[in-house]
């Protein structure tokens, strides 16, 4: 059988077949839609709302009069004149404080000066450290009453009770262990320098101060009943429901008791008074704005420190005395003697630049 075989016929491209193999688009739409005119670029102005757009003119912007720049200019006016006064306000506030500190250092310059005065026209050279201890020393062995007045000044003790107090120390206050020097302890308008005579008895230490004060001649001699701490009466008797007043050294510190014939926080100032050789806390009273009010504030204004509590205990001799009504831990203070634990010729309440009522009694009657 014979095959035949046909060749390929030849594949002949017409113009026409490429016009057909491209399809042109048509878009049927109905009756009334809109022609289809593809994407269309945005112009400017587009979505913005229509109606007629006010254009400021150029006279009007460069107008000082119109109101918007008189509101303007007058807002930036009001705003620099509170930032101007702020500023001066300020300034004004650090030259006053300045000024403030400038003063008190000069007043205080000025008081240190006339305190240096006053010591330079009156003072006696005190005693050295190694003087002061060995003096102390010397005291604490007196046991024969006519060398007490050389040692000791003795106010109103007579040298045997001094000299009986003495010899009952190891006993009251067990053996004595060391000495301090404490260097110049001025107060009430005297010359102070003082030593702490350290004790101890139980294992407990104890101490008292001998203060040291100069004589008409320059001598300095330990203050005996500072020493002693000489209340009068005795406390026992003075805290007896029949005693209630008399002359005691005690420690100070602001109080806030308010009760009994005190109960008035509005006319009285209160202080809690202690002692080491009483169990109580006793509570002291005076009227405000008395000489001994005054007293007792310059006495507490001195180095006081917030940050020390030691700075907020003061030592005073006071007058106290019980009214009618109170607790047996009450008292009135009636005079403020002293602004430590050494009596001077006057009181405090009467040096301490206050003047005090002519019905109370004098200072040296205590002495």
């Amino acid at each position: 059988m014979r095959v035949i075989r046909k060749r390929p016929r030849k594949l002949a491209l017409k113009p026409n077949d490429i016009h057909r193999s491209v399809k042109s688009q048509r878009f049927a739409r109905a009756a009334g839609d809109a022609p289809n005119i593809g994407r269309v670029a945005r112009v400017p102005g587009t979505g913005l709302p229509k109606g007629p757009r006010k254009r400021r003119r150029r006279d009007e912007m460069q107008d000082d009069s119109s109101p918007q720049r008189k509101r303007r200019r007058n807002l930036v006016l009001v705003w620099s004149m509170v930032l101007l006064m702020t500023a001066l306000s300020v300034l004004g506030f650090f030259v006053i404080s300045w000024l403030r500190g400038q003063m008190g250092r000069r007043v205080g310059a000025e008081d240190a000066a006339a305190n240096m005065r006053r010591h330079n026209v009156s003072a006696f050279p005190s005693p050295s450290e190694q003087d002061a201890l060995e003096w102390v020393k010397q005291a604490m062995a007196v046991r024969d009453p006519a060398l007490a007045g050389r040692y000791f000044r003795l106010g109103a003790t007579e040298p045997e009770a001094a000299v009986e107090f003495l010899k009952g120390m190891s006993e009251r206050d067990g053996g004595i262990t060391g000495y301090q020097w404490l260097s110049s302890m001025d107060a009430n308008h005297l010359l102070i320098d003082g030593v702490l005579v350290v004790t101890t008895k139980d294992d407990t230490p104890r101490n008292r101060l001998a203060l040291l004060t100069p004589d008409e001649r320059g001598v300095w001699k330990v203050d005996f009943e500072a020493f002693a701490r000489t209340v009068r009466p005795a406390w026992d008797k003075l805290l007896a429901a029949d005693g209630g007043q008399g002359v005691v050294r005690v420690i100070l510190a602001k109080d806030s008791y308010f009760n009994g014939p005190f109960k008035d926080d509005g006319s009285w100032l209160c202080y809690g008074m202690a002692s080491p050789d009483s169990e109580q806390i006793l509570l002291g009273y005076c009227r405000k704005d008395s000489p001994q009010a005054r007293a007792l504030s310059v006495i507490f204004h001195q180095q006081e420190d917030a940050e020390n509590i030691y700075s907020k205990l003061k030592r005073a001799t006071l007058e106290l005395k019980r009214p009618q009504g109170a607790e047996a831990r009450q008292f009135e203070i009636t005079r403020v003697l002293a602004e430590d634990w050494v009596l001077s010729d006057k009181a405090f309440d009467e040096t301490s630049g206050v003047p005090v009522s002519p019905d109370l009694p004098p200072a040296g009657g205590f002495k």
